[in-house]
C-alpha cells in the first residue's frame, strides 16, 4: 500500500489535490545543490542574525599590542595541579619584532590584568605583566590600573588591588584566577560605576562555551554572555587585522552589511522593474517610449563608472548607517533597467490573455487590473530573478568596500576587510586576512544554488 502512495506520489496523483507551493516545495526539496545552498545561506544569515553571541568580542573591541596577531593553537589537554585533565586553551602571546609582527608565548610566572567594563562600548584595559620579580610585575599592573581609572596612591582601591596581586603570587596554582572588586566610580553625571579588575597568573587562556567576556548589548539587553571565548582574552579563531581587532568578530559583525544588502538591494530592484516594467509594457504608446528609452540610456552608461560618479557625488562625512542605504539605493538604482525590460516584454504577452480581457469587460479600473492580473503572472520570474541578482549586489558592495567607497571604519562589511589585501605583502605575511574573500565566495555560491532550485521548482519544463 505504501509502496502504491508513494508511485503516485512521485508521479504527481494523490488523492488530495497538491497545493501549488506545495507542488514548488516537492520540486525544490528534489534538487540537491537548491537544498546545499539553502542550508549554507541559513547558516551564513542565522551567524549574522547571533553575531553579537557568537562573536569572542565585539566588533570595535581590539588589543593594540596584537597587530596581525596569527590565528590560535587550542591546546586540549591541560597539565594542572589535579593532573592531566581535557581543559582546552590557548597560550598568551607578545610581539617580539614589531616590523615583522612575530610572536612567542610570554613566561610562565606572567600576571595579566583584565578589567571588566560594565558600559557597553568601553574598550577595556589589558596588561600583560611578565617581569622577572614580582614587585615589577605588580608595579606593572598597579601603574596601569591607576591610570586607566585615574586612581591616587592613597585610594582604598590601590591597598585592595595590591593586596589581591600578593595573594595571587603566593597562590600554589600556576594558573590561578582573582576578580578584584575596587570599588564604584562616581562619572562626571554623578553615576556609580563598578569596578573589576580580573586578574589572571600564568600564560594560558583558558576557553569554554558560554564564556563570560566583553560587555555588549544583545537586543537591546547588557550582557556578557559570548557562545565561546576566554575570559582573559588572547584567543583569536582567525588572527587578527592590523589594529589587533578579532578578525572573526568582524567577520561575523561584517556579515550583517555583507548578506542583508543584497536582499535589500533585490527587493528594491525587483520593486523598480515591476513598476516601470509593468506600466511600460501595460500602457504602451508614449508612456512606453519614454520609460524604455530611459531604461536604455542608463544600460549604455558603464555600471562600474556610474557607480563610482554616484558615490564620489554624495558627501563623504556620512554616518555609517546612511553610507549603507546609499550604498543599496545606488546598487538598486543600476540593476532595475535589466528587470524592466524583461517585465514589459512579459506584460506584453499577458495583457492580451484571456484572463486579463475578462477582468476589462467587468469593468475592473486598469490599476486593478495590473495589480491583481497582470503583474502576478510575473512572479515566477521575479522570485528568480532575485535570488540569482542577490550575489550581484554582495559582490558590487564589497568592490565599493574595498575601494574605499562604501563601508567605512570601525564598522565592518567583508569588503572593507579586505582592503587591507590591496598590499602584496600583507597577504604575504598574513594570509588570513583573506578568509573575508572566502565567506564571499562562498554566499554567492549558496545563492546561486538556490536560485538554480528555486528556478527548476518553478519551471514546468525542468526535469525536477
Amino acid at each position: 500500500m505504501s509502496t502504491t502512495n508513494e508511485t503516485l506520489l512521485r508521479e504527481g496523483i494523490t488523492e488530495k489535490p497538491e497545493s501549488l507551493w506545495s507542488h514548488y516545495i516537492r520540486r525544490f526539496r528534489k534538487h540537491s545543490l537548491g537544498k546545499i545552498g539553502l542550508v549554507i545561506l541559513l547558516v551564513l544569515y542565522l551567524g549574522a542574525l547571533f553575531a553579537d553571541f557568537i562573536s569572542p568580542y565585539t566588533m570595535t573591541w581590539g588589543d593594540k599590542t596584537k597587530p596581525y596577531h596569527q590565528p590560535s593553537d587550542i591546546q586540549l589537554m591541560y597539565d594542572g595541579p589535579q593532573g592531566r585533565q581535557f581543559k582546552p586553551f590557548t597560550y598568551e602571546y607578545k610581539i617580539t619584532n614589531i616590523a615583522l609582527r612575530t610572536y612567542e608565548p610570554v613566561p610562565e610566572h606572567t600576571i595579566r590584568a583584565i578589567s571588566r567594563e560594565s558600559r557597553v562600548g568601553v574598550n577595556g584595559l589589558r596588561v600583560v605583566a611578565d617581569e622577572d620579580s614580582q614587585a615589577r610585575r605588580a608595579s606593572s599592573v598597579l601603574l596601569a590600573v591607576t591610570r586607566q581609572y585615574r586612581l591616587g596612591t592613597s585610594d582604598p582601591a590601590v591597598s585592595i588591588l595590591r593586596e589581591a596581586l600578593q595573594d595571587l603570587e603566593h597562590d600554589p596554582d600556576p594558573d590561578a584566577r582573582r576578580l578584584v572588586d575596587l570599588g564604584p566610580s562616581t562619572t562626571e553625571g554623578g553615576q556609580q560605576i563598578p569596578r573589576q579588575i580580573l586578574l589572571a597568573k600564568g600564560n594560558k587562556n583558558f576557553l569554554r562555551f558560554f564564556n563570560q567576556g566583553i560587555i555588549y548589548s544583545f537586543f537591546g539587553i547588557p550582557t556578557r554572555t559570548h557562545l565561546f571565548g576566554s575570559e582573559t582574552g588572547g584567543y583569536f579563531p582567525i588572527g587578527t587585522d592590523a589594529t589587533g581587532r578579532d578578525l572573526a568578530s568582524r567577520l561575523l559583525h561584517g556579515s550583517r552589511i555583507s548578506l542583508s544588502v543584497g536582499i535589500l538591494g533585490a527587493m528594491i530592484t525587483i520593486i523598480l522593474g515591476l513598476l516601470i516594467g509593468g506600466l511600460a509594457g501595460y500602457f504602451g504608446g508614449w508612456i512606453d517610449n519614454i520609460l524604455m528609452r530611459f531604461t536604455e540610456v542608463l544600460i549604455s552608461i558603464p555600471q562600474l563608472y556610474l557607480l563610482f560618479a554616484l558615490r564620489a557625488a554624495l558627501p563623504s562625512d556620512l554616518s555609517s548607517v546612511q553610507v549603507y542605504l546609499i550604498i543599496v539605493l545606488i546598487l538598486s538604482f543600476i540593476g532595475w533597467s535589466n528587470v524592466a525590460r524583461i517585465i514589459r516584454g512579459q506584460v506584453l504577452s499577458i495583457k492580451n490573455e484571456d484572463f486579463v480581457l475578462s477582468a476589462r469587460t467587468m469593468g475592473l479600473s486598469q490599476f486593478k487590473i495590473i495589480l491583481r492580473h497582470v503583474l502576478p503572472s510575473t512572479f515566477s520570474y521575479v522570485i528568480i530573478q532575485s535570488t540569482l541578482s542577490i550575489p550581484g549586489y554582495i559582490l558590487g558592495e564589497s568592490a565599493l568596500s574595498l575601494l574605499g567607497l562604501g563601508i567605512s571604519e570601525p564598522q565592518s562589511s567583508w569588503g572593507l576587510m579586505l582592503a587591507v589585501g590591496r598590499n602584496f605583502r600583507v597577504v604575504r605575511d598574513f594570509p588570513w586576512v583573506l578568509i573575508p574573500g572566502f565567506f564571499i565566495f562562498l554566499s554567492i555560491l549558496a545563492w546561486n544554488f538556490f536560485g538554480d532550485g528555486i528556478r527548476d521548482a518553478l519551471d514546468p519544463k525542468s526535469k525536477h
